[in-house]
């Protein structure tokens, strides 16, 4: 008789830590939002029902839409025929963007494709002052190519503020 009073005793008390109890509160405090719904801080209104996850969805198409161009531009200059040129235009380098290859070469390139060089000027200089010359050219023809490419890229840089200051990253000036 003992044993069966303090098994069910025990069993009482044991299946009472599973019972749920009345004074328990079972709300969360955490709220991740991840498709939208109420937010804190009177913003219940921005971004519609599924606000969170569908803001990241549009931001992450605008930023393949901005890669795709991005390409789509890198495409163009690489077509393009950038010429350099040195010894008052007797030495002509005509220069090819070659656009990153990311992640291996993140760097963009330039290849000199073709070097024209006046007949008369190269039987009179010597080999010092065409080595001079030639180097010249190439460095205009990179330096014209740069040109090239940061004007192109002016759109993308719009863009691109465009998205970073609508996520708010961009840094408001100092308060004086």
């Amino acid at each position: 008789m003992k044993l069966s009073v303090i098994s069910v005793a025990l069993l009482a008390s044991g299946a009472s830590a599973f019972a749920p109890s009345i004074n328990a509160r079972t709300s969360s405090t955490t709220s991740l939002n991840l498709f939208g719904g109420k937010k804190s801080g009177g913003d219940e209104g921005k971004g519609g029902p599924m606000g969170g996850m569908m803001d990241q969805l549009a931001m992450f198409k605008k930023a393949q839409e901005i890669a795709k161009k991005k390409n789509d531009l890198d495409k163009e200059i690489a077509q393009m025929d950038i010429i350099g040129s040195a010894a008052d235009g007797k030495i002509k380098v005509t220069v090819q963007y070659v656009p990153a290859q990311l992640p291996a070469n993140p760097s963009p390139g330039y290849d000199a494709t073709k070097i024209d060089i006046d007949e008369d000027y190269l039987s009179e200089v010597s080999c010092e002052d065409l080595n001079a010359a030639l180097v010249e050219a190439l460095r205009d023809g990179e330096t014209a190519a740069t040109k090239v490419v940061a004007e192109k890229y002016q759109s993308l840089d719009k863009e691109l503020s465009g998205i970073l200051g609508g996520m708010g990253a961009g840094a408001a000036p100092p308060a004086e």
